[in-house]
Parts: structure tokens; sequence; C-alpha cells
């Protein structure tokens, strides 16, 4: 199930970036054209709400379905950090986020140019994004202490992916000059397909364990 779920939201996730650039719809009524560098979380917002929603549920549910695996490996430690990342995934996407304002990168809450006042709902989305990445990343270093070394490779390997993404993406920007909003987004990218990696070659792993 958490190999399948990962596949799926994997797929979902290329096939988002692959669709038109949709628009946004705030609760104004008024829509606003979707940068391909957005917060990901944004497109739960958009023509493709069902796409982005179902990816959150997908993805939590492949976390939790490797928790599981992982505590019947005996690896308590590391069940417990994706078995966090996986219920915060299913809350985003039961808390879709508040639209911030596309002009001036203003987040605050306050601010007469955001496009939509905040949400109790968007509140409690903003801070479940670390609730996602921060366990991801202790396993992750976690995993680079064992002694398994298909495990401890791969964490490295995927590792180094993310902070190669992060270094071009900042590059990128460097070059074409810096916008907030957009770092985010790609930062948010450069994360999250080295995670998806991470957890396939995760699942394949203790599937081939389970086999001896």
């Amino acid at each position: 199930m958490g190999a399948v779920s990962i596949a799926l939201a994997g797929a979902d996730l290329v096939v988002l970036h692959v669709l038109p650039s949709p628009r946004l719809h705030a609760t104004t009524g008024a829509t606003y054209p979707y940068h391909p560098w957005n917060f990901l979380s944004e497109l739960v917002r958009s023509d493709y709400s069902p796409l982005m929603t179902s990816c959150f549920f997908l993805l939590g549910l492949g976390a939790l379905a490797a928790a599981r695996a992982l505590f019947k490996h005996n690896l308590k430690r590391e069940s417990v950090f994706l078995a966090i990342a996986g219920v915060s995934l299913l809350l985003l996407g039961f808390f879709p986020t508040d639209l911030a304002d596309l002009t001036t990168d203003d987040l605050t809450c306050g601010r007469p140019t955001r496009i939509e006042p905040c949400t109790l709902i968007g509140r409690i989305h903003n801070p479940l994004s670390t609730l996602v990445f921060a366990p991801i990343f202790l396993a992750i270093a976690s995993f680079c202490l064992r002694r398994e070394r298909f495990l401890s490779r791969l964490a490295l390997f995927c590792g180094l992916l993310a902070l190669g993404g992060i270094m071009g993406a900042s590059l990128y920007l460097h070059r074409i000059g810096w916008h907030g909003r957009w770092w985010t987004g790609l930062m948010q990218r450069s994360l999250v397909f080295p995670a998806l990696l991470w957890l396939g070659g995760l699942l394949w792993r203790l599937w081939r364990l389970s086999k001896k």
C-alpha cells in the first residue's frame, strides 16, 4: 500500500507540473494566475484542487505505511518520525492554505494588500509543512548513522540530491532576480522529490528484507 501510494503521489505531482498553469481562486471570488514556482500547497486553491488534495492524502498514507513497516523491522525511531510526517500530510489535506499576496510577498495576515484575509484553517495549515519536512529530515539523518548499507547510502544520496536542488534553485533565482515566493516554492520542490525517491527506495528495501 505504501509503495502504491507513493508512486501515485509522485505521478500526481508530475501531472500537476505538466498541465497548463491554473488559476488561483480567492474567497472573494477573484481569480489570479498561478506561477509555476508558487507554493505547492496553493494548488489546492486552484483549478487542480482535487489533484493536489489527493496528493496530500496519498503522501500521508504512504508515509504512515512506511512508518508501520519500519516499526515491524524494529526501526522504531525512524518509524515515529515518519508517523508524524504522515499525520501532518493528512492534516494538510483537510486544512487548505490561505492565498498570500502575489505582488509584494507580504505574508502578514493584517496587510491590506493580501488577496484574501487569513482564516483559522489557513493558520492551522502554515506550521504543518514544518511538521512534514523536519521529521523526514530527521529520519534520513538517522538512517545515515545505521549500519544497513543500502538505507544509509540511499539517505546520503537523497540528502545530497536535495542539497543540490536547493543550491541550483538559489543560483537560478539569483540570476533572474530574487522572488521570495518563488524561492519558497522551489525549495519545496527541491525537497519533495528527493523525499519521494527516498520513501520509494526505503519501501523497496524493507520489502526485500521481509523476503529474507
